[in-house]
Formats: C-alpha cells, structure tokens, sequence
C-alpha cells in the first residue's frame, strides 16, 4: 500500500478540480484544536493537524521555520496518514524522507497532493501560526484566492490568561508574535497582540467575497455547539441533519486525536491532545466578559472587542 500511495503522490494534480480547502484563522489557544477536530467529523471534511506549511515558499522554509521541533509535526503526521495509510514510527520516517526529497517544492504543491488524497473531502487547515506574519495569510490567499476563512476569536482577556498558563510553550509563541511586530515604539503588551492579530485578520479578509469569511467565536464553540456547527455547515453547504451535527461533537474520534507516534508526537494543542474531547460550559455571557481588572484595556482595544461581541 505505501509503495502505490508513493506513486500516487509524486504526481502534481491538476487542482481545479479539487474542493476548495478552508483555513480557520486564529490565534492559538482559541478553540482552534477542538472546532477543527468536530469539523472534521463531518462526512465531507477532513481537517488535519496544524501544517504550518504557508510559513515560507518551499519545503525547505518549512522545515528551517522557527522552532520546527514545535511546529513540524502536523505536516510529517498528516503525510504519514494520507500517503503512507497510518501514523506509526515508520510511516513518518518515510514522511519525512518524501518531504526531504521535495525540499524544493512549492509548499502549495504538497498541500494540493494532500488535498489530492483527501479528496473529495474538503481540507481544513487550522495552523494559528499563519497569523504571526502578514506575509503568512497573504501566501494561502495567493495560493487559493477562493478559499473559505473561518475568522476565530476569544475574549481578549481570557486569552492572555490562557497564554500565561500555557507556560514556557505559551512564552516562546508570544516572543514569536512580538518579534513580528515593527516599527513599534514599544514591546507590545499580549493584549496589544491580540489586537494588533485580529484587525490585521480583518484586513486581509475584508476584501474577500462574504461568501468565503465566516467569523466564529470561541465562546460559542464550547456553550452552543450544535448551533455553530449547523452555521459552519450551511456556510460550506454541507448537510447538517441532527445525526451529522451529532457526529461531529465527538472530536475525540478523528484519525488525529490524541497524540502522534514517535518522530511526530504533536501537531495540535497539547491540552487537545491529551484530552481531545469537546467539554461544554454553560456560562457564555461569563466567558464574554472582558475582566478589566485583570489588566490594563485600552479604549481602542475595548471598542474593538466589543464590535465582535464582547463586552
């Protein structure tokens, strides 16, 4: 079986056939893992782990990204399931040898071998990282200017706090972040990030048809789900019968729940990983409360937050 997926995949498809693929664009630790993976359950869509592929033009920009021994593993997972059949030890060793031998390719030609075998199912795309650099989220629009966009945000507050507990891992994201900001006076304040993140994502969507942006809050993800999943899926004009949007509530049941074999153990958020189930809560308006107290909220910051919902 390996040996004729390896055939399969070194052809370049023609693509204009392919379904569109969709990019949930966010910050991390927003929810991203745990929609992307009920997503996923869907009959018609398969969503991966975080590719962090569009970091750079090649395979090679790839795999010399900034801290690639946290951001490779999705892609080498991915590649091991889709083009090898499993994710074991020895799938992505031969992952990782097939990546090496295409170092030159486009990166948009190994996401479209992916979409090839996925299909017809419809690729979501859910690395945060895209949202660090300008240049990120202008690649996956030069690449698919007909893609879809799901914008998903979370209180500015709360995401600080979750930054803050997600320890070390947290502290190296939000250095990446910072040094992508320039021409500032100042070291931003993760607030300020979030921010400066979520009216650059803006930016880059406004442009685009209504058709192709949906913007969902994380909030909503976790209090009403079967609503947001319904909303998503008539956006994609996908069904969404009760027995579909039940299926989808159980991320735990994606081939890439939970974590990977040796040589590519992550590939999404480690709390996801360890515990990937969807666990509800019933306290939306609590989580769309911004707590000015436990930090300083600029007017600006707080007049943009409550455009998108909060308050």
């Amino acid at each position: 079986m390996g040996h004729e997926n390896m055939n399969i995949a070194m052809t370049q498809p023609g693509t204009d056939t392919l379904p569109q693929p969709v990019f949930i664009i966010a910050l991390p630790k927003s929810y991203t893992s745990v929609l992307s993976g009920m997503l996923g359950q869907h009959p018609s869509l398969l969503s991966v782990p975080e590719l962090n592929l569009f970091v750079g033009d090649t395979v090679m920009d790839w795999a010399n990204q900034p801290a690639s021994f946290i951001f490779c593993d999705g892609l080498l997972r991915t590649t091991a399931q889709l083009l090898f059949g499993a994710q074991t030890a020895m799938t992505v060793s031969q992952s990782l040898e097939w990546l090496q031998e295409r170092a030159d390719w486009k990166v948009k030609d190994v996401f479209d071998v992916l979409r090839e075998h996925a299909a017809p199912s419809i690729v979501i795309d859910q690395s945060p990282i895209y949202t660090q650099r300008p240049d990120f989220t202008q690649r996956v629009l030069q690449a698919y200017p007909n893609a879809r966009f799901i914008h998903l945000t979370r209180n500015p507050t709360a995401w600080v706090a979750s930054m803050a507990k997600w320890g070390p891992q947290g502290e190296e994201i939000l250095r990446m972040y910072t040094q992508a900001e320039v021409g500032l006076d100042q070291v931003p304040s993760p607030i300020e990030l979030w921010h400066a993140v979520h009216t650059g994502v803006e930016a880059f969507l406004d442009p685009l048809d209504d058709k192709q942006v949906l913007r969902v809050m994380g909030e909503d993800v976790v209090t009403q789900p079967k609503e947001i999943l319904r909303t998503i899926c008539e956006w994609l004009d996908l069904p969404s019968e009760d027995g579909v949007i039940s299926e989808m509530l159980h991320p735990e049941r994606s081939i890439f729940a939970g974590w990977g074999p040796p040589g590519a153990r992550g590939g999404n958020n480690p709390d996801y990983l360890t515990a990937p189930q969807l666990r509800t809560r019933n306290d939306r308006d609590k989580l769309l409360k911004i707590d000015r107290s436990a930090m300083p909220v600029s007017d600006a910051i707080s007049e943009y937050a409550e455009k998108i919902g909060y308050s």
